[in-house]
C-alpha cells in the first residue's frame, strides 16, 4: 500500500489507535504546543490534519480566526467533518497547496511531516503561504536520549504493531509508522531544513525525554 492507501485504511480506527499507542498522552502534547503559540492570529492552517484533533484545538484557541484543516485522505476528512462540522476542511496535497501567497498567520503540522514524500517541498509551501513573520509549528516523533532510545524500537515494533493487530485487525500500517520514525530527520536536522528554506528558528520543546519534539519557526521578512 502507498501512504494514501494506508491512511485511508486506518481512518475509522485512527483516533482510538492514537490514544492506545500514545498511552493517552498525544492530546497533552498537542495542547501544550498550542499554548506556546502567540495570541490574536487571524488565519490558521493545519496541514496533515487527519481527523481534525489539532485543528479543533487551534479553533478553540483562536475562536474568531479563520481556521482550515487540510489532508490528502478523504476518509480522514469525512471523520473530521462529522466531528467538527463548523470547521472548514479541504482535501489537497500539502506539497502543492491551493492557497495564495502570504495567506496565513500560523501553519501547523502535527505528526504529519514524517509521512510526506519530500519534506523540503512541503516546508517551501509553508513558507509561500505564510504571511511575513508568520509562524510555522511542527510536532512529531523525536530522537530520545540514548537511554530511552533503547526502549523505543521494541515499543514501536512490538507494542504498536501488536496494538494494530488487536484493535485494527492489521499490523501492517503500524509497522509503516515504526519505519517512518527511523527515517525521519532528527530535530537538529529539521532545524537546518527550516532555516535553509527561509525561516528563523524560534524555539524547540521536547516531551518525554525527546521522544516527542516540537519546533516553532518564524518566516523571515527577506529570504535570499
Amino acid at each position: 500500500m502507498n501512504t494514501l492507501e494506508i491512511f485511508n485504511s486506518i481512518a475509522k480506527d485512527y483516533d482510538k489507535m492514537n490514544d492506545i499507542i500514545s498511552l493517552f498522552t498525544h492530546g497533552l502534547f498537542r495542547k501544550a504546543l498550542v499554548k506556546l503559540l502567540p495570541p490574536c492570529q487571524k488565519d490558521i492552517i493545519d496541514l496533515c490534519c487527519g481527523t481534525g484533533e489539532m485543528t479543533n484545538l487551534l479553533k478553540q484557541k483562536y475562536t474568531n480566526a479563520n481556521v482550515i484543516g487540510v489532508d490528502f485522505s478523504e476518509k480522514m476528512l469525512d471523520i473530521a467533518r462529522r466531528k467538527y462540522p463548523k470547521i472548514n476542511f479541504v482535501k489537497c496535497d500539502v506539497s502543492s497547496l491551493p492557497f495564495k501567497d502570504n495567506s496565513f498567520d500560523v501553519c501547523m503540522i502535527a505528526f504529519g511531516l514524517r509521512n510526506v514524500e519530500d519534506i523540503q517541498t512541503v516546508i517551501k509551501e509553508c513558507h509561500r503561504i505564510l504571511k511575513p513573520n508568520g509562524i510555522l509549528t511542527n510536532i512529531d516523533l523525536g530522537k530520545p536520549n540514548k537511554f530511552f532510545n533503547i526502549f523505543l524500537k521494541p515499543y514501536m515494533y512490538g507494542f504498536v504493531s501488536l496494538a494494530g493487530k488487536i484493535f485494527h485487525k492489521d499490523e501492517k500500517p503500524y509497522v509503516y509508522l515504526a519505519k517512518s520514525n527511523e527515517t525521519f530527520p532528527a530535530p537538529s536536522e529539521l532545524k537546518n531544513i527550516f532555516i535553509k528554506n527561509g525561516f528563523d528558528f524560534v524555539k524547540r520543546k521536547d516531551f518525554l525525554f525527546g521522544q516527542i519534539s516540537a519546533q516553532i519557526c518564524k518566516k523571515k521578512l527577506i529570504h535570499l
